[in-house]
Order: structure tokens, then sequence, then C-alpha cells
């Protein structure tokens, strides 16, 4: 019998493939199969809908993008979605304010096993 995470699909919006690719790797390690990636959020746009991700792991720093607006955005047309913030060591200052905007968590760069599985479970806490 197939184990199914109550976490799946996953989404990954990150505009580095070496980011998006590292976090996939990391997600497949802890034993997550339904990965999506995009690297901005008009490839993920239509996404939300038609693959339904339960959790989305958001770079703040997309090109052409705010952060803060897509949370926003995310939060009020698919509450059941779980946001996690992706931040790099210059973007401190973007994140600040996620939590109000209804981030279910928050991660630095570069990432790593024990990062992604402390937010993950963390997250199915909340499921």
């Amino acid at each position: 019998m197939e184990f199914v995470h109550p976490l799946e699909p996953i989404l990954i919006i990150d505009d580095t493939k070496n980011s998006r690719d590292y976090l996939n790797q990391i997600l497949t390690d802890l034993g997550y199969e339904d990965i999506l990636e995009c690297e901005d959020f008009d490839c993920a746009k239509p996404l939300l809908s038609e693959k339904s991700p339960k959790v989305i792991f958001l770079d703040v720093e997309i090109p052409d993008s705010e952060g803060s607006d897509i949370l926003t955005y995310i939060n009020n047309c698919y509450p059941h979605i779980h946001v996690v913030i992706c931040f790099g060591h210059n973007s401190f200052e973007n994140v600040e304010n996620t939590w109000e905007l209804g981030a279910k968590g928050v991660i630095a760069k570069p990432f790593n096993v024990q990062k992604v599985d402390t937010v993950m479970k963390r997250l199915e806490l909340i499921e």
C-alpha cells in the first residue's frame, strides 16, 4: 500500500533553477513525490486551480513580482494552501511582514534537509 502525504502536491516557485532543483531533491529525499516547479507566478497561477497544491514554497525575490502581493493573492483566493516563504541572506527585510500576511512558514536559503523537514513537519501538525 502506497503512503500518500497529506501535504501533496507541493509547488516550488523560484526563479533560480538551481534552487528549485535542490529543494525538489530534498523533498524527494524526504519521501514526497508530487512536486511541481515554476520559475514565476505567471507559470504558477494556473496550477493553483488545476493541481490544487497543498504547500507552496515561494521565493520572495522573484523578478517582476512582489512576494507579499503573491502571498496575499494566494491567501485570499486559496486559503487552504500553506505558503512557506523562502528568502536569501539579503532579503530578510522582505520577510518581516509575511507572518501578518498569512505565511505558514519561513525558510532561509541555502536549503538543507533538516530545515525543510522541520517546516514540513510543522505544516503536518497544522493540517
